[in-house]
């Protein structure tokens, strides 16, 4: 297999095209934070933005002007604060008018994994209770209903497939393949990224693919599915990585300080995605120290021994 590792700018110019569908990865941890500044810078317009978990990279996309739809579960600055991008959109149509479906999460990552399994659809009792399934925006009568089981005549929520154009996820690991690994707080990653017809993997590490298999579970997406790899260290910033750093609360704070106006917004675009060509230029702008403060201690867990068995035991079966 060749090696796919390309760079941000790449990966984006290639692969990321005007009114496409985007999964953007992350709950909480994994955000592609170096991918969506790259995706702002280069103006790419009329995307349908779908995100379990939607903060401030959400916020920034809406704000910048590059999503005409939503499909989420929530948008805020986790501190918590409201995301005033968002709201400039939804309240005065700044910078233009958007639409957005909204789901719980569970829903909403039943939609993913249905869409990763290639499903008509997945039955659930979840949002029973609630008017979820009487609204819809954009997705209309394809969103989810409600019938009573062919079985025993309970009532059931069906929630239909959502897959995307292209997925990005930033990750701890991953082989020049694109073969990639996660650990910590997952969410609905796993199968968000694995519902994308096209996927970027942003990594903080480039590792063999000999440390890929000698740990397997952690790997969330084969790399036969993945069309591009980039490497870039502090990618997720300024949410967390598990094991690498921690999510940076000073930076959360000072987003929602800057951006509470519309100028604020635009002046902290201009600094901090405008401002600098690339994520090297990004780190180098917050500085040594306050990056050392986020680095965490180390905590390894267990080893375990998957046991490797080389001899062929498949004789025995004749």
């Amino acid at each position: 297999m060749d090696s796919k590792i390309i760079t941000i700018k790449e990966a984006i110019t290639d692969l990321l095209h005007d009114g496409e569908v985007l999964y953007l990865g992350g709950f909480l941890q994994h955000e592609p934070y170096a991918a969506v500044h790259e995706i702002i810078r280069q103006k790419k317009k009329g995307l349908t933005v779908s995100k379990c978990a939607g903060m401030i990279a959400l916020d920034q996309l809406i704000g910048a002007g590059c999503v005409d739809k939503v499909i989420s579960t929530y948008i805020w600055n986790p501190l918590p604060k409201p995301a005033h991008a968002l709201r400039r959109c939804i309240e005065k149509g700044i910078p233009h008018k958007i639409e957005m479906e909204e789901y719980s999460i569970l829903s909403l990552t039943l939609a993913y994994f249905a869409g990763a399994l290639d499903l008509p659809f997945v039955a659930a009792k979840t949002l029973l209770g609630s008017d979820f399934p009487q609204h819809s925006s954009f997705l209309g009568e394809n969103k989810m209903k409600i019938i009573e089981s062919p079985f025993n005549g309970e009532k059931v929520c069906l929630i239909p497939p959502l897959k995307h154009d292209l997925g990005i996820i930033h990750v701890q690991r991953a082989d020049s393949f694109g073969n990639a690994q996660t650990w910590g707080i997952m969410g609905d990653s796993k199968y968000g990224i694995n519902s994308c017809s096209k996927v970027i993997i942003c990594a903080e590490e480039i590792v063999s693919t000999e440390v890929i298999k000698r740990d397997p579970n952690r790997t969330i997406i084969p790399g036969f599915k993945v069309n591009a790899v980039v490497k870039e260290p502090w990618g997720g910033h300024p949410s967390y990585i598990s094991g690498y750093y921690d999510i940076d609360w000073r930076h959360f704070s000072f987003y929602d300080k800057a951006t509470q106006t519309l100028d604020g917004f635009e002046n902290y675009l201009r600094e901090w995605v405008y401002g600098v060509k690339d994520r090297n230029e990004y780190i180098n702008k917050i500085g040594k120290d306050k990056l050392d403060e986020l680095r965490p201690k180390s905590w390894n867990s267990n080893p375990v021994d998957y046991g490797y068995c080389s001899k062929f035991q498949g004789d025995y079966l004749l």
